[in-house]
């Protein structure tokens, strides 16, 4: 991931940056009653010493049947497991089964699919657990359901469902392709003759390089119309089915077509009648949006950025209108709400979108003309957010960054989880930082009561003073100096952001002497405390006021968002 630059005074953010580790961690697990959101994640520290004490080999499945191939290194295909690994999920015809029950507060997680309402309860919801699939993991964005249509009464109820379950085959083979990247996927699937079984995927645009099972049977793959993705095979067993993926990069982060016109939207895939249509009509007022003065980029910015300044409060209870139209106004609710909103007021405009969830998160995903779809995520928030991962895959980098709006109430999530001690993500949604599987994995719940041998203890996300041991120490506190006249701008700064790995920052200053030092400073998001900043180093400016260095990023930094500071030493 790269780091990308602003101007800023010396006591304001230049830069939003991620460090994440290239490590393994088996099991998260966050406080109770701490509000967390769903998309950012920060994974605290492990003893490095226990992981080496605890061996390289998968976690101990007792008595339980191996297959021929051994457990896999990071990047490589995953091994063959013919029975659960300890807190694995087995996919059934009636959705997950896991050591404890498997919530599903966005959606139903059955085979056939159901209808998703759109709810009252707008409130942050309690603890959920998420099984990572893939790796690289994309947590919390795993497809796991997708539906594409919306129904409404006319009393003001609206549910999202999908609209056909017929489906078409899905070739096998080929090379990863320009501009592709690889994922490896596995599932644990009770197969029954003759039926179809939902699999997880990572994007509707996926193609499947390899195929592999455990038994080896004749497995059939294929795709419905709003690309669910379903196994089929002739034998009842319970099979280890490990798929080889190339995905696009342009669906995680990619930069949408700004050239697009109107003209290209020629219909959307959400059905609109002449009464849904008013509705749509008065919230598009209430946003802001006029497709007559806006271009498409333009109105789908606005629309994220509104839904993304949602809140996750109680709904309030002397509403009894339509309900699309009064969580829009109100601005409440947790990811379902926003993005079954979203995908209503999209259909207005004409651009297609999906609603697509798991267990643990719902977002969206956007069609736009010439490129395909696009995963935008709308935030959420959640008590706690438990991960489960039987693999050491790394988290995807295209989790982060995006080019849409982030409106401060979501770049406070992010900081929350970041800079307060909040853990996880939200919505149950979870926060994540390297493994798809993806980090967390401790439910406390039941899930992974004990970590199984090779497992690594989780740290707490607690106070980012703990977090980060020792700090550097400052000449004066940026959080308390709100008139200091030097402004530091920060032009540039490439280089990978992993700890151990050096960044390069390059800037000006105005008004200061060549010789005059500049101290660059990476502090949690939302903090303005120095006492919580960490120093990347010290620069000295030329007689132009420019100054260039390469850092390397300390390894008491903790994973997690970060912001780029610059200021005059004095």
């Amino acid at each position: 991931m790269t780091l990308s630059t602003g101007r800023i005074i010396t006591t304001g953010i230049v830069a939003a940056v991620l460090l994440v580790a290239v490590v393994p961690l088996w099991a998260q697990e966050s406080r109770d009653g701490e509000r967390i959101l769903h998309r950012y994640f920060d994974i605290s520290e492990w003893d490095e010493g226990q992981q080496s004490a605890a061996g390289d080999g998968p976690p101990s499945v007792g008595d339980q049947r191996q297959a021929q191939h051994p457990p896999a290194a990071p990047g490589d295909a995953p091994g063959l497991w013919a029975s659960p690994l300890d807190g694995e999920w087995i996919l059934t015809p009636d959705g997950p089964e896991g050591p404890a029950d498997v919530d599903s507060p966005h959606g139903d997680l059955d085979d056939g699919g159901g209808e998703t309402p759109l709810d009252a309860s707008t409130d942050r919801v309690d603890a959920l657990d998420y099984q990572a699939n893939f790796q690289p993991s994309v947590v919390p964005f795993k497809r796991g359901v997708v539906q594409d249509q919306i129904r409404s009464d006319g009393a003001g109820d609206y549910s999202a469902y999908l609209g056909s379950r017929r489906s078409r085959p899905v070739s096998v083979g080929g090379s990863l392709g320009a501009g592709e990247e690889r994922f490896w996927g596995s599932f644990l699937v009770r197969m029954e003759p003759g039926m179809r079984h939902r699999i997880p995927s990572v994007s509707p645009h996926q193609r499947v390089l390899s195929v592999d099972t455990e038994p080896r049977i004749e497995l059939q793959i294929e795709r419905d119309a709003a690309d669910n993705f379903y196994v089929s095979g002739p034998e009842q067993d319970l099979v280890r089915i490990n798929i080889e993926l190339a995905v696009d990069r342009q669906y995680f982060d990619g930069a949408l077509d700004d050239s697009i016109s109107w003209e290209a939207f020629d219909q959307s895939n959400v059905d609109l009648g002449d009464q849904l249509r008013a509705k749509t009509e008065e919230v598009l007022q209430l946003i802001g949006i006029s497709p007559s003065a806006m271009s498409p980029r333009q109105a789908l910015e606005r629309l994220v950025e509104y839904h993304r300044s949602f809140e996750a409060r109680p709904f309030p209870e002397t509403l009894r209108g339509d309900r699309y139209v009064e969580i829009s106004e109100q601005q409440i609710g947790v990811c379902r709400h926003r993005s079954l909103t979203f995908m209503i007021t999209a259909g207005a405009l004409g651009i297609s979108s999906r609603y697509v969830y798991n267990e643990a998160h719902a977002f969206v995903e956007v069609y736009w003309p010439g490129q395909g779809w696009r995963r935008i995520d709308l935030g959420g928030a959640a008590d706690a957010f438990n991960y489960s991962s039987s693999d050491d895959s790394e988290v995807h980098d295209g989790i982060w960054d995006d080019e849409f709006p982030r409106p401060d109430i979501y770049e406070e999530e992010m900081a929350h989880l970041a800079g307060d001690g909040s853990e996880g993500s939200g919505e149950g949604e979870g926060q994540y930082e390297a493994d798809e599987g993806e980090q967390p994995g401790d439910s406390g719940d039941g899930h992974t009561d004990e970590m199984p041998p090779g497992d690594h203890e989780h740290g707490d996300l607690g106070d980012m003073q703990d977090m980060l041991g020792d700090t550097l120490p400052t000449d004066e506190d940026p959080g308390d100096a709100p008139e200091m006249p030097k402004v530091v701008e920060l032009l540039e700064a490439d280089g990978e952001v992993l700890r151990g790995e050096r960044v390069r920052v390059r800037g000006r200053v105005d008004d200061v002497e060549a010789g005059a030092e500049v101290e660059v400073m990476l502090f949690p998001s939302g903090s303005r405390e120095s006492g919580q900043g960490v120093s990347l180093g010290r620069a000295v400016v030329d007689q132009e006021g420019y100054f260039e260095a390469r850092w390397e990023v300390p390894r008491q930094a903790t994973l997690g968002r970060w912001r780029l500071v610059g200021r005059v030493v004095e």
